[in-house]
C-alpha cells in the first residue's frame, strides 16, 4: 500500500514524477482518479465488468503515453475523461449494439429500499439515454462527475457558452422525458 507521502502533493508534481518513470507516483494518480473515471465509463456502458476493463485500459494507455501529457490548459482528470470517452465510443462501435438497459432484478435480490433506488437510477439512466450524444456527455460530466463548465468545454472542444446552452437544452429535455416516463409508469400501475 502506498504511503501518505503523495496525499497532499499537487497532481502536477505526481505527473512530473510519473513522466520521469516513478511508478509509485503514477500508482497514486491511479488511486486518486480511478473512481471518477470508472463512474464515467460505467454510466456510459452499464456493465460492471466491461467498465472495469475499460477503466483499466484508460490508465494503461495513459501510463504508456504519460510523457506526451502537457498540463498547459488541461487538467489531468479531463485528459483521463477524453481517453475514456474515446474508448467508450470504440467499445460501442466494436459491439455494434446499443447500451443495455438495467437488468431487471427480483425483490429477493435486493431489499425494498435498494429496489427503489435502482428503479430511480434506471429511470434517470433511461431519460439520459433519450438525449443526443453531446447532451449526454455534458450531463454526465457536469452532474455525475461534477466537472466545471470550463473543463467540460476544453474536453469537448466547445466554448463555455456552448456548454451552458447544451446543458440548458439537456435539462429541459430531461424534465420533459421524466414527466413522460412518470406518466407512463403511473398509468401502468393503475391498469
Amino acid at each position: 500500500m502506498m504511503g501518505n507521502q503523495f496525499d497532499q502533493i499537487d497532481p502536477r508534481l505526481l505527473i512530473q514524477k510519473a513522466r520521469a518513470g516513478d511508478r509509485e507516483a503514477f500508482g497514486y494518480l491511479y488511486q486518486r482518479y480511478y473512481a471518477p473515471v470508472f463512474r464515467y465509463v460505467y454510466f456510459r456502458i452499464r456493465r460492471k465488468e466491461d467498465a472495469e476493463d475499460l477503466t483499466e485500459t484508460v490508465f494503461l494507455r495513459t501510463y504508456q503515453s504519460i510523457e506526451k501529457f502537457n498540463y498547459i490548459g488541461q487538467e489531468f482528470l479531463a485528459y483521463l475523461f477524453i481517453v475514456a470517452r474515446n474508448l467508450v465510443i470504440d467499445f460501442w462501435r466494436r459491439k455494434k449494439e446499443l447500451p443495455l438497459d438495467d437488468q431487471i432484478l427480483s425483490k429477493e435480490d435486493y431489499p425494498e429500499d435498494e429496489l427503489e433506488r435502482d428503479e430511480k437510477s434506471r429511470i434517470i439512466h433511461q431519460a439520459i439515454q433519450g438525449l443526443n450524444t453531446m447532451q449526454q456527455e455534458v450531463v454526465i460530466l457536469k452532474f455525475i462527475e461534477e466537472l466545471p463548465n470550463n473543463e467540460i468545454a476544453k474536453m469537448l472542444g466547445r466554448s463555455e457558452e456552448a456548454i451552458r446552452q447544451i446543458q440548458c437544452r439537456a435539462l429541459k429535455a430531461l424534465r420533459e422525458r421524466l414527466k413522460e416516463i412518470d406518466s407512463v409508469e403511473s398509468f401502468d400501475t393503475k391498469v
